[in-house]
């Protein structure tokens, strides 16, 4: 059975909820886990959990997602990424297929730079990068309503202070995708 690993941080539940959708996308496959970037897992900046870094090594694919802040991951996914250099000197993340995704509080907010650093963090490991194959000016299915081709962009709607209808019904065809990549 081929395993998907989403590993993230997420400050107040938004990015929670878009991991969630994108693992119920992905059910057909066997999903490994969600791995959660917990404040326990840093100590002194660093990302110290061994036994995440593991499963995620054990993977055909990872999933990276993070809010953005300033224009850039979250300090404490920042800290995951520092941490898995040993997996770049070991190569142990060749071959496997990688995609992100992120949340920020407006439509915009420099999402895109986020998305840019997962995609280069998976080209350092010679990952093979999934974004999206669906917007909502290609297909008619409504989706990805923001347009991102690199990977999915979510953000809070204003009126709710929920995340957007759209971009969990997004999230969660962005699931089916990876899984199908690693069926087909």
């Amino acid at each position: 059975m081929k395993k998907i690993s989403i590993v993230y941080f997420s400050a107040n539940g938004s990015t929670r909820a878009i991991a969630d959708n994108v693992r119920r996308g992905a059910i057909e496959s066997d999903v490994e886990c969600l791995v959660e970037i917990a404040p326990e897992d840093i100590t002194h900046g660093r990302y110290v959990n061994s036994a995440n870094l593991e499963r995620l090594t054990n993977s055909d694919a990872i999933v990276f997602g993070s809010p953005t802040y300033m224009g850039s991951p979250a300090g404490q996914f920042k800290s995951f990424m520092d941490a898995t250099s040993d997996c770049y000197v070991t190569r142990s993340w060749r071959n496997k297929i990688a995609a992100g995704f992120t949340v920020g509080g407006s439509l915009n907010g420099e999402q895109q730079q986020t998305l840019l650093s997962f995609f280069t963090l998976a080209c350092q490991h010679c990952m093979l990068w999934a974004g999206l194959d669906v917007s909502e000016h290609t297909r008619d299915l409504g989706l990805n309503r923001t347009g991102s081709s690199i990977g999915l962009v979510a953000s809070v709607d204003a009126t709710t202070g929920q995340i957007h209808e759209n971009d969990r019904q997004t999230a969660y065809y962005f699931g089916q995708r990876i899984a199908q990549l690693l069926l087909d």
